[in-house]
């Protein structure tokens, strides 16, 4: 996993509040998250990829379901 669990659901959360309007089927928003922490995209994006998060919404949902026993402890 590219990210810790706390960072993963701080994503989630952040992808969460965003969407609200829409999603514009880019990965804007993961990137503003990942530039504010300082995580490198290069590196964190094709894991989520590989787990179905091809825009800000298939991580919220593809992603989070993958990892949905995880993020429930």
């Amino acid at each position: 996993m590219e990210l810790s669990v706390s960072d993963l659901k701080a994503l989630f959360v952040h992808l969460d509040s965003e969407l609200k309007a829409g999603c514009d089927h880019t990965l804007s928003k993961t990137l503003d998250f990942l530039g504010d922490r300082k995580f490198e995209p290069a590196t964190v994006i094709p894991w989520l990829k590989e787990h179905g998060g091809y825009c800000d919404c298939e991580v919220l949902v593809n992603v989070e379901s993958d990892y949905e026993c995880i993020l429930r402890s």
